[in-house]
């Protein structure tokens, strides 16, 4: 009989042990799976981040760009608009408008599976939110001057220009933006409105986006800390 209890007693160690063991096999292969998984997503926003990062510097000095040619416009009109070789220049540099073209896919994509749980960092999850948040507030900045050079600066200037196309030897930024050839001077007053506006708007705009590159920077490092931890 004692035989018997003792075999039976072992048999059911032995199968509490075997469950005990798979079930913490199971756990740690999750585990492990979970931390593999944490690793490829804090690299790939860590690479889509540095894409921001440029983008955004190359932004932070169109606005640079858009806000000098306002400056020099405004002066003009108040000098009554003397002859200056450069100034279809700095009129074109008024309309100038960017767009951020950063990668919200894999920030998205963590959001919506509710993988944001794998970061650790509560910190680097609540500056991403932060961060991503800001860019909706820039994106929207971004098309409020849109509709105001494409629905009142360029059909106003439209009437004293008989051209508007991209020309390499007027380089306005980047040779990325087109110069108008100008026929006939703009009446001042409206003309300096109009750079006055621009300039506030494209001020405004400069500095979200020295906040975005800012803050770039600063998320970058905490998740190189943490992919190194």
């Amino acid at each position: 009989m004692k035989n018997i209890l003792a075999r039976g007693g072992v048999e059911f160690l032995a199968v509490f042990l075997g469950i005990g063991l798979s079930l913490w096999v199971d756990e740690y292969k999750d585990n492990k799976n979970a931390e593999e998984l944490n690793y490829q997503i804090l690299n790939r926003l860590y690479d889509n981040l540095e894409v921001d990062s440029i983008d955004g510097v190359w932004n932070i000095n169109a606005h640079k760009t858009a806000i000098y040619g306002s400056e020099k416009v405004s002066l003009w009109c108040k000098n009554n608009q003397p002859s200056i070789d450069s100034i279809d220049i700095f009129l074109s540099s008024m309309a100038i408008v960017t767009f951020f073209l950063n990668n919200m896919e894999e920030y998205n994509s963590l959001k919506s599976s509710g993988r944001m749980e794998l970061i650790k960092n509560e910190n680097l999850v609540k500056s991403l939110h932060d961060y991503y948040t800001r860019i909706e507030w820039l994106e929207s900045s971004n098309e409020m001057l849109d509709r105001f050079i494409s629905e009142q600066f360029s059909p106003f200037m439209s009437n004293y220009a008989n051209d508007f196309v991209l020309d390499k030897s007027k380089n306005i930024y980047d040779n990325s933006y087109s110069v108008y050839y100008i026929i006939e001077n703009p009446p001042k007053d409206k003309l300096n409105y109009f750079a006055g506006v621009i300039n506030s708007n494209n001020t405004f705009i400069h500095s979200q986006y020295m906040d975005i590159v800012k803050r770039v920077t600063k998320i970058r490092k905490m998740i190189s800390d943490e992919l190194s931890s």
